[in-house]
C-alpha cells in the first residue's frame, strides 16, 4: 500500500482537547460500557486525563485487572495520544501489551485500543510507512472479524484515500438491486456502511436521503453495505434468515427516500473497508478511485460539499 499523497496526518488523527471531545461524542453511540469506562470517556471529552487516570487507579486497587479495567487503559491510551501525550500513551500501550500477550474474545476492544494508538504514535514518530508495516503485521495475526475491521480502518485512514476502491462482495443482498464498482465507473458512487443497530447510522438517514434525491438525478450512485452480526431484535441470536429479514425491515422502514439502493450484506467488504464504526462513509470518484474515506457520521452540507467536488471533475 501506498501513502497517498498530500494526505496530513494532523488532519486524520486531530490530536487537539476540542477535537477529542467531537471523537468521543462520536462513539457516544457505541456498546454500553461499565461504570469505570462511562467515567474515564466523561473526563477524557473535557480533557481531564488525570481525572481519568485516577479512576482507573482506583478501580484496580478494589478489583484488580479485569476487562472493564483494561478496556478502561485503552481509553486512556487513546486520551492520552490524542491530548498530545504521546509517552503517556506509549505507557498505556505497553501496559495493555503485558497484560494482552495474545489476541482472546472477551480482550479484542483493548486489544484493539492498542494496536490503533501504537500505530498513530509510529506515524507521529517514524512517519506513515512504518505506521503502515506495523498496522498490515497486525492485521496478519489478527482473527476477530472486529479485530480485523479496526485495524483495516486504521490502515485506511493513512492510505486508501488516492487509492482505487476495493470492490464490493455481495454475499448476501436485501433488495434486487446489485452494483458493482467496477460496472459503476463514470459515475461517483457514495458508500455507506451501516448496522441495522447503530443509532448514529439511523441519525444519518434523513440526510443521506437529502443528498441522494438532490444528487442522484446527477449521477451520483449510493451503495449501503452492511454485514450479519449474528443477532436480530434485542441482540438475541438470530439465523441468517432472520437477521437478513431484520437488515431489509430496517432499510425500508428507517431509511426512506433510499428505495432502490443496494445493500449488499458482505462480511468481508465490511471488513476491508475497515467499518468497525458505524455509519462509515466512502466518496469514490468517476475513475473508481477513493476521494474520501470518514469512519463518522457527516452533516448534510459535508456530504454535499464533497460529492459536489467528485461531480464537478470531468468524466
Amino acid at each position: 500500500m501506498r501513502p497517498t499523497r498530500g494526505l496530513r496526518f494532523e488532519a486524520k488523527f486531530p490530536r487537539t482537547t476540542a477535537s477529542l471531545g467531537l471523537v468521543l461524542a462520536l462513539v457516544a453511540g457505541a456498546a454500553s460500557a461499565g461504570d469505570l469506562v462511562r467515567t474515564v470517556r466523561l473526563k477524557l471529552s473535557a480533557g481531564d486525563l488525570a481525572s481519568g487516570e485516577s479512576a482507573v487507579e482506583s478501580y484496580r486497587r478494589a478489583s484488580g485487572v479485569d476487562p472493564e479495567y483494561l478496556d478502561a487503559v485503552g481509553w486512556l491510551a487513546r486520551g492520552a495520544q490524542m491530548l498530545g501525550r504521546p509517552d503517556v500513551a506509549a505507557g498505556y500501550v505497553a501496559e495493555l501489551r503485558r497484560e494482552i500477550p495474545e489476541e482472546k474474545p472477551e480482550l479484542v476492544v483493548p486489544l484493539g485500543a492498542a494496536i490503533e494508538v501504537e500505530g498513530r504514535l509510529r506515524a507521529a514518530r517514524e512517519g506513515r510507512g512504518e505506521a503502515l508495516r506495523f498496522l498490515e503485521g497486525e492485521l496478519a495475526r489478527a482473527r476477530d472479524v472486529a479485530l480485523r475491521s479496526r485495524i483495516w480502518k486504521n490502515i485506511n485512514l493513512l492510505s486508501l484515500e488516492g487509492q482505487r476502491a476495493p470492490e464490493i462482495g455481495y454475499a448476501e443482498a436485501a433488495g434486487p438491486a446489485r452494483s458493482r464498482l467496477r460496472e459503476l465507473e463514470g459515475r461517483p458512487v457514495l458508500l455507506f456502511f451501516w448496522a441495522p443497530w447503530c443509532g448514529d447510522c439511523k441519525a444519518q438517514a434523513a440526510s443521506l436521503a437529502a443528498v441522494y434525491q438532490k444528487y442522484h438525478p446527477q449521477g451520483l450512485t449510493v451503495i449501503a453495505p452492511t454485514r450479519l452480526y449474528g443477532s436480530g431484535r434485542e441482540g438475541k441470536p438470530a439465523t441468517l434468515a432472520e437477521e437478513k429479514a431484520e437488515i431489509e425491515k430496517a432499510w425500508a422502514e428507517l431509511y426512506k427516500g433510499l428505495e432502490g439502493v443496494p445493500v449488499p450484506i458482505d462480511t468481508e467488504t465490511m471488513v476491508r473497508y475497515g467499518a468497525s464504526a458505524t455509519p462509515t462513509f466512502v466518496l469514490v470518484d468517476r475513475r473508481g478511485v477513493v476521494r474520501s474515506y470518514t469512519p463518522t457520521r457527516l452533516t448534510e452540507a459535508a456530504l454535499s460539499r464533497r460529492i459536489e467536488e467528485v461531480l464537478g471533475d470531468a468524466p
